[in-house]
This record gives C-alpha cells, structure tokens and sequence, in this order.
C-alpha cells in the first residue's frame, strides 16, 4: 500500500462523531477513497468486476472510549453483476502514522483542525478491545436499527480482562481475524449476507453438541432487528494449538513418497483388483503396497476419515432441531441440484471453448473429450434419481478440503463452516448428502497427489511414466482407505448414508460436481492445472 503521503487527502468542519452528516465527506469517501482502498483488500471479491458504484446501505455507530466506531455496511454495485455487501468499521485515530498497520490506512483525514488518519477499526487495539469486553460482558449495543448483540461461549464466561494483548493475523484471507492472548480469535465476516453466517451455526451447534475436533464456539457480534433479517459481523473461537493444514502436512508425505519412487527402480506393485473408489482396509492391501505408501500415512488417512463421519454424526444428532434434523430426498431438493449443477456444467464448457487453446498436451485432450462428451455429462447430472435414495441429507461443512483441516499431533480439527465461496447463503444453508464433503476431500487428495506429479515431473522429465503410475498408486489407496474408515464410522453410529451401492452413485455424482466446480476456477485463475479437475473428470467417465 501506498505511503501515506500519497493517500487521498480529505478536510472536514463537522466532528468526527457527526463527519457522516458531511456531504462532501461521504461522495469523497464513496466515489474515491473507497474504490481505491478496496482494490487492495484481499477481502474484497469484486475487483474483477466492473464497478458501478459504492453506497452506504447502513451506517450502525458502536462506542469506543470516548469516540465511536462507525459499522459502515458496505454496498458494491456491479455493471453486469449482482450486488454485494461488505462490512468495513471506520475510526479516526491520532496515532502516529508511522506506528499504523499499512493495510489499516485508508486516507488522511482531517477532523476540524485535528490532523489523523481514517482507518479500519480492527487495526486499532482499543477497538478490538472494545470488541471482546463485550462479548466477555454479553453487552449488546443499541443502534439506529435494532441491537448489535454480543454472544459469550462457556470457554469465555470467567476469561479476565486485565492484561489483554491482541493483534490482526497478517495472512491476507476473505475475512479479517483478531488473535487475543493467544487464547482466542475473532473472525470478522467481511462479505456479508441477508441471513446468519453457516459458519456460526455449526460451530456454535457443534460446540453445544460436544465435538471435540473443531475450535470451540467463544461468542459473536450480530445484528439483530425485528421482522428482518440477521446479519452475522463475527465469530470468536477458542485458539487450537496446531502444526499447519493438512494440506501442507500432505505435501511433505507426498515429496518423501516421489523421492522414494525416483530413488527405487523397481516395479511398482498392483492394488489386485480394486477399483477407484472402492473402500479397503489397510489390511487388504499388500505389504509392499503399505511400505511403499507408508503405513503411518495411512493410519493418519483413516484418522480424519473417523474425525469427518464423526463431524456429521454430531452435526445431525439432535433431531428435535429442524435446522439440523436430518431430511429425506425430496423433488424440491433434486430440482434444485440438477438446476445449479447444469448451469455450472454450461458455464464450464464456454470457459474451455474460450481457453482450449490455452492448454498444453494431455489437458488439452482432456478438455477435447469433456467437449465431446457434453451429452453424456449432461445426461449424468439429470439422471439424478431419489427415487433411488433411502439415506438422509443433512447440514454439510460445503466446502471441505485438506485446506480446512488442521493437524494436530495425530489427530485433526476441522474449521471453517462458511460453505462455497461461489455459492448463495441461502445455498450453503441446502441440507445435502454428507458424501458430499467426502467427494470434496477425495478431490483435494487428488490435487494434493497431482500438485506433487507436477513437480516431480518437472525435476525428471524422462521418468514422466514412473510418477504418474506412482501418483495413480497413492491416489487410489489413499481414497480407498479413507472411504472404508468413512464408511464404518457412519454406520457404526447410525449415520444414514444408504447401502453399499447407493453409497457409490452419491459420491460419484458428487464428485463429478466438485471437478466441475473446480474446472472454473482452474480455467480462470491458473490455466495449467485445469488438467487436475479435467483429470476427475475423465476418470468418472471410465
């Protein structure tokens, strides 16, 4: 971000508690300060679209010492794009600017003859301090519209005050989350929505429901009116000790694993007769097809296999809640399904028709037959049939990938409930199969195994056949595993997922969803791994 030098310079006679009463003020603010300082924020998803404008759809005023934080929600207007609405708290502080976070600095400001700066509020320590006294407190705060309530979990309720430190973490994301002591972190929802955030909902039921393999519910801000809508601002959470995702602890196993394969010539074995997709214990296999994988690798697989079906076992187990009870398969919910998932398929045909010559070699062929094969694609997804169906759809996590998992020892936490970034609330709030989060890891342990072939290739280009068998290898024993440990969990407990077969054509139409899915982000972000959900695709169509 710029220096603050050559950040827009804005003058105001009216006092900071009544600078939105300034006219002037507010047009500078909407129609320059505000398109610039978006642009910057990882946050803000609207920057490749054509902006139309900015305006202020609610202006909430929140207390702090003796000035005020202004809850500025944000709406962005699009030329040829639905609007958005984002969450931006506004302060005017006399700091030091040399002292301020760069990405806190939104403009110079002078306030009557007071020289500061305008800035986010979650960069200011006295107001992320404001924030957690009152969740500590339950103090909820009366605005113009309602209240801003502010929930306490039972982790928070004898937490002391004296001594609070804080800071924002420095890793750019879709939200802004506060670490206090170390102890706690408050996620705040910058995308905001007509509805209260999943993600609060399944924490807070998880916690309540004594899932122990995700972070606690601590409390949270939300804006509460009668006869409207809810609208989640945070969510706070106790702090989990961990040593990174389980992406990144994938990435190290599966380098270890490549290294292995190029340093040994010999043959690589066969998993007999198991097909992709079918579930096998360890056992099963051969003893040179657990050396050669690793038999630790495989115990952790199965581990977060448990720790998943378990999730879904807490997340459906109260049957008296109807925002959690689980639902038979209906026409309403097939319709639905087949509607989004034909508009998406379309979608992702005109991105390769507009990208094909993009693509290099075997994505390149790839996409060629996903092209020619469109009618059977199609036919796949609107066969859906439930009449077929006697399991049960429930509230899933929606976006589950290696990504979302934390390692922690030998064991896993589970975090981020929000749902599909490309999806509406409404959407993510869908009750659906649980097989669907299974699909989803499957497909993130096959961009894991393949994001590894990439580089291994690249090191050794004349062993291209070698790595590829040996990804294959991983990949189809790493799934079996984790669905026979799935699977055995659910049923153990009574998750109703259906038999055997009907187990097969859920996951597989879900996987078939999840490669579509990702095959537009890959084709308008990174071109070159558009292969890895092309890929997917091609093994679901034999």
């Amino acid at each position: 971000m710029e220096n603050i030098t050559s950040v827009t310079q804005i003058l105001t006679e009216k006092k900071w508690t009544q600078i939105f009463e300034d006219k002037d003020f507010v047009q500078n603010l909407l129609a320059k300060i505000i398109p610039n300082y978006t642009q910057k924020c990882r946050w803000f998803a609207g920057k490749s679209k054509k902006i139309k404008n900015f305006r202020v759809q609610h202006l909430l005023t929140f207390p702090v010492e003796k000035s005020v934080i202004y809850m500025v929600l944000l709406e962005a207007n699009y030329q040829n794009a639905h609007s958005e609405t984002y969450f931006l708290p506004l302060y005017f502080t006399l700091e030091d600017v040399k002292k301020i976070d760069k990405k806190a600095i939104i403009a110079s400001l002078q306030v009557q003859k007071e020289q500061g700066t305008l800035i986010d509020a979650i960069y200011d320590e006295k107001c992320r301090k404001a924030f957690f006294e009152h969740i500590v407190k339950q103090k909820n705060v009366q605005v113009a519209d309602g209240i801003l309530e502010f929930g306490r979990g039972s982790v928070l309720a004898d937490f002391p005050l004296n001594d609070l430190q804080s800071y924002v973490l420095k890793a750019d994301q879709s939200n802004t989350s506060i670490i206090y002591n170390e102890r706690f972190f408050l996620k705040i929802y910058r995308k905001l929505f007509r509805e209260t955030n999943p993600d609060y909902e399944i924490t807070r039921f998880l916690t309540e429901n004594k899932f122990k393999n995700s972070p606690a519910f601590a409390g949270s801000i939300t804006w509460k009116r009668d006869n409207s809508f809810d609208v989640s601002f945070g969510l706070m959470q106790e702090k989990v000790e961990n040593e990174g995702d389980a992406w990144t602890f994938s990435q190290i196993l599966l380098k270890k694993y490549f290294e292995k394969i190029l340093k040994n010539e010999d043959v690589l074995p066969k998993i007999s007769d198991l097909k992709l997709y079918e579930p096998c214990g360890i056992r099963a296999f051969k003893d040179e097809v657990i050396n050669l994988v690793d038999y630790n690798t495989l115990q952790m697989v199965e581990k977060l296999a448990q720790r998943t079906a378990e999730m879904h076992i807490a997340i459906s187990a109260d049957k008296s809640n109807y925002i959690f009870r689980p639902v038979l398969y209906n026409h309403d919910y097939v319709v639905w399904l087949k509607n989004r998932l034909i508009a998406q398929l379309d979608n992702r045909i005109d991105l390769i028709e507009k990208n094909i010559d993009n693509l290099e070699n075997d994505a390149q062929v790839f996409a060629n037959t996903v092209l020619d094969n469109k009618e059977e694609i199609t036919n796949t997804i609107l066969n859906f049939d439930e009449e077929r169906l006697i399991s049960k759809r429930i509230r899933i996590h929606g976006d589950y990938h290696l990504g979302q998992v934390l390692k922690k020892g030998d064991d896993f936490i589970i975090l981020d409930f929000e749902g599909e970034p490309e999806s509406s609330i409404r959407d993510r709030k869908v009750k659906q199969p649980p097989l669907k989060d299974v699909a989803g890891m499957l497909r993130s342990f096959h961009y894991a195994v393949y994001s590894n072939i990439f580089e291994a290739e690249k090191n050794n280009p004349t062993k291209k056949a070698r790595i590829q068998e040996a990804g294959q290898l991983f990949y189809h024993c790493i799934t079996s595993i984790f669905l026979n440990a799935y699977i055995k969990t659910a049923m153990e407990n009574s998750l109703d997922i259906g038999y055997q077969s009907e187990i097969n054509y859920v996951l597989r139409y879900h996987l078939l969803e999840k490669a579509i899915y990702e095959l537009g982000y890959e084709l308008n972000s990174r071109p070159a791994w558009a292969i890895i959900p092309l890929k997917g695709i091609m093994d679901l169509l034999g």
